[in-house]
């Protein structure tokens, strides 16, 4: 956590999503699917994409049934945010077929055996800063500039160290 995965997943999606008949950011998957169930990401899904506020969806059956059905024949990009486990996946981004040719999927997590047990095409580790990036980062959260100045260079070694270069904890 906090190496980044979701402000690099928004990046992109800021980006791109106008190059598709449709886009959805679904935060947080982790957390909503536990709190609200997985039916009101789907529904939030589909809303997103096809900006259809009448869609109810009581069982998560019933939403991958919906999504297949609605967004076969559009081209999607949907980012899925902090998924934990495979069977947010099989109800969000289901099979290949789900969504229209060209359409991609961006997945957020912290367990790759989740994207490995959905057969997820492409996998990207995102990795922590090498010491000069987080020193600079540091640096510009700290000081406004690049680089630490004389009475705090010292003590800003130590703060990079320690946050190990994630990006979050500078």
């Amino acid at each position: 956590g906090g190496v980044g995965k979701t402000t690099l997943a928004r990046f992109v999606f800021n980006k791109i999503s106008y190059q598709f008949d449709g886009s959805c950011f679904l935060s947080n998957v982790r957390e909503v699917s536990m709190t609200r169930g997985l039916n009101v990401l789907q529904q939030q899904l589909i809303y997103d994409i096809l900006m259809e506020r009448n869609i109810i969806i009581w069982d998560v059956h019933r939403g991958c049934n919906e999504i297949r059905r609605r967004l076969r024949h559009k081209r999607v990009l949907v980012v899925l945010d902090d998924v934990d486990q495979l069977e947010q996946l099989q109800a969000l981004a289901g099979m290949h077929d789900w969504f229209g040719q060209g359409s991609r999927i961006i997945i957020t997590t912290r367990n790759r055996h989740t994207l490995v047990g959905h057969c997820v095409d492409n996998v990207h580790m995102v990795h922590g800063l090498n010491h000069e990036e987080a020193l600079q980062l540091f640096c510009w959260k700290a000081f406004r500039k690049d680089h630490p100045t004389d009475d705090y260079l010292e003590l800003s070694f130590q703060m990079v160290r320690y946050a190990d270069g994630l990006p979050l904890a500078l």
